[in-house]
């Protein structure tokens, strides 16, 4: 077949300030910003001024499953598609098959209801530009329904002994429901064949192989006691049936069968026991096969695949799938003068040839939103139908392209994305890749939705889209002065630098406060406040305070000049940790011995001599209040060192 090219969509922005030319940038999945300019062709040249405000445009495409109602076919399919890529892994053989046959008539099924949904809501809308939208996707819904179920005969299901006949006119009553709806209004009727489409139903039943029906109505006609009624009646009713090998017979004893009623039925027309009725005459002439006779009728089974099935039946009804392309020319010869073949015939036409890419490839051009093609070829894909034709770049990327192009057009919506992700994760080759592209360019909207990415990138080690995320969110809660929110994000990402920089920020707080804000969070910091030696400094220093408000201030204590010995603290803090020893140094019980205070003093010694000496002077703290503060703190210790000599002297002496 010929390669047909996709026709070509042209948007046009109407702007002055267009003129000299557009640049862009990609959006997320099938979104494109817009914006006018062009890139300069010098390093010094500039980008001419247009005198206006100028627009950034939003493009998108292919977005029609953002329909809040398709919304529900897409979750539906994406269960049965997860589902059948788990069992990929776990079944072989036969079981494997009978999985892949259940997972194409539940997509079949979600399909049927959602086309329920579109008619309810077509006949409840007011709206006429809306009515036609929905009438839009009613009919692409139902001719990708009727492709994937013909596909599904075909590529999928595997008929007992190779026959597709009976599962051919299955198809038929399915999608073509006229012989039906007209059988059922003639049966309500006192004398059908006083209707004008009495001939025309018979003619249509006994084409679509409803032989019970075409019965029944000819068992209704006035003269049907006649010779050449009750001859084709029992005709009809002797036709073998392709039912039977489904029962244990074997293909060959049905085409025995077959052959020897198609010629009696051949014998009863040469002998011209239907020559008074025409209408009699042109069924037995349908029963034999004859060529002519589906050409007199074409009306009766339009369009050509119709005709195609209905000569398969009667002229050869254990027909192969692959044996199907010798009918194709004929029956579209007899439709040639008056209908136009279309897409939906072109992707016909390639099924019955099992030509299997050319399907995939004119259903793309079909089906723009990508969900028919990226589903149906990955059940193509697992029951073996594209490693035939062995593609240079392989079956495998074939698949996973069409994965990726219907993943893509998820994930530029808001909920939808999550959605795209479970299909990434399920192409092997370059997923990862795209998943990684797509989640740097997610909006984090909410805290709930940069949770939901973060833990997508935790799951699959995405150790710098983590680190990212964490970042973004950690700096919009310092700009919203949010810094136990900023602190909790720092330590998902383990980043170094901003946990120590919000660590400086709380000591900071506590040094104009006075008081901790976030206690919770402080007090639980656990294994986190290891990641950096100012977080490990607040943490200690919490838990100092609850030492000293709990009672236990030789612990306080001993925590305190560990604090300090360690060199954790920064040097412009080391005033208050000195403060906060004077409470204990004045508490009547000895709480520092007299090596803990010699520490004591020679820090205070270190802090003052940097001090004059005029090192760091504006950063370490000391006002006049502090001054006075560190001088009776020096009094303190002067005072404990005698103290604690003379207790520890006696203690020794005992």
């Amino acid at each position: 077949m010929a390669e047909r090219e996709r026709d070509i969509q042209t948007c046009c922005i109407s702007d002055t300030s267009c003129q000299f030319g557009l640049q862009s940038v990609w959006g997320t999945g099938n979104q494109l910003f817009l914006f006018p300019g062009k890139n300069p062709l010098l390093s010094n040249e500039r980008r001419p001024a247009t005198g206006k405000n100028e627009q950034i445009r939003e493009v998108q495409w292919d977005i029609d499953l953002h329909h809040p109602v398709l919304r529900k076919m897409v979750n539906d399919s994406h269960n049965i598609f997860v589902n059948l890529q788990r069992q990929a892994t776990q079944l072989t053989g036969a079981a494997f098959h009978t999985q892949i046959l259940n997972s194409s008539r539940h997509y079949r099924a979600t399909q049927k209801a959602y086309l329920k949904d579109l008619d309810d809501m077509i006949g409840s809308t007011r709206d006429e530009e809306q009515r036609q939208q929905y009438m839009e996707h009613l009919k692409l819904l139902n001719i990708s329904e009727l492709i994937w179920s013909l596909c599904e005969i075909l590529f999928i299901e595997s008929p007992v002994g190779g026959l597709v006949v009976p599962k051919l006119l299955d198809w038929l009553k399915l999608h073509f429901i006229t012989a039906g709806r007209l059988f059922d209004d003639l049966m309500k009727e006192e004398q059908p064949e006083s209707k004008t489409t009495y001939w025309d139903t018979i003619f249509r039943l006994v084409l679509q192989g409803q032989i019970e029906k075409a019965c029944r109505l000819l068992s209704l006609h006035s003269a049907r006691q006649t010779d050449d009624f009750q001859t084709l009646i029992n005709l009809l009713k002797r036709m073998p049936q392709l039912s039977n090998v489904y029962k244990g017979s074997s293909v060959a004893e049905f085409d025995m069968k077959w052959r020897h009623w198609r010629d009696e039925c051949q014998r009863n027309y040469e002998e011209q026991k239907f020559s008074i009725n025409p209408n009699l005459e042109t069924v037995v002439r349908i029963l034999c096969g004859e060529d002519a006779v589906f050409s007199e009728v074409k009306d009766c089974c339009d369009p050509w695949y119709h005709m195609l099935i209905s000569k398969a039946l009667y002229q050869d009804p254990t027909v192969k799938a692959c044996d199907l392309h010798y009918y194709i020319q004929g029956c579209q010869d007899a439709y040639r003068s008056t209908t136009r073949l279309g897409e939906l015939d072109s992707i016909l036409l390639s099924a019955l040839e099992s030509d299997v890419y050319q399907v995939i490839k004119d259903s793309r051009t079909v089906f723009s939103n990508g969900w028919f093609v990226a589903h149906l070829t990955d059940l193509l894909h697992h029951c073996g139908q594209l490693d035939s034709h062995r593609l240079q770049f392989g079956s495998d990327l074939q698949r996973e392209f069409l994965l990726l192009e219907y993943a893509g057009s998820l994930m530029s919506h808001h909920s939808l994305w999550i959605v795209g992700v479970s299909y990434l994760d399920h192409c092997a080759e370059f997923g990862r890749k795209y998943l990684e592209l797509y989640l740097d360019h997610i909006p984090l909207d909410s805290e709930k939705k940069a949770n939901k990415v973060l833990k997508i990138c935790e799951d699959r080690n995405m150790t710098e889209q983590a680190k990212s995320i964490c970042k973004v969110m950690g700096m919009r809660c310092i700009r919203n002065k949010r810094l136990g929110a900023a602190l909790t994000w720092f330590l998902r990402s383990k980043d170094v630098g901003f946990a120590t920089v919000l660590a400086e920020k709380y000591l900071l707080e506590y040094s104009e406060s006075g008081e901790f804000t976030n206690l919770d969070l402080i007090d639980y910091l656990g294994p986190s406040m290891l990641l950096s030696n100012r977080l490990t400094f607040l943490g200690k220093y919490r838990e100092f305070h609850k030492l000293y408000s709990e009672g236990e201030y030789h612990a306080a204590g001993d925590l305190l000049l560990a604090l300090l010995q360690a060199r954790l603290a920064p040097k412009q803090f080391w005033i208050t940790l000195l403060i906060d020893a004077l409470p204990l140094l004045e508490k009547t019980e000895l709480i520092f011995s007299s090596q803990q205070t010699r520490e004591l003093m020679k820090c205070l010694e270190e802090l003052t001599t940097e001090y004059k000496l005029g090192k760091k002077r504006d950063g370490l703290g000391f006002t006049e209040a502090r001054k006075d503060q560190l001088d009776v703190l020096k009094l303190a210790l002067s005072r404990n060192l005698p103290k604690a000599i003379l207790q520890e002297g006696t203690v020794n002496l005992l």
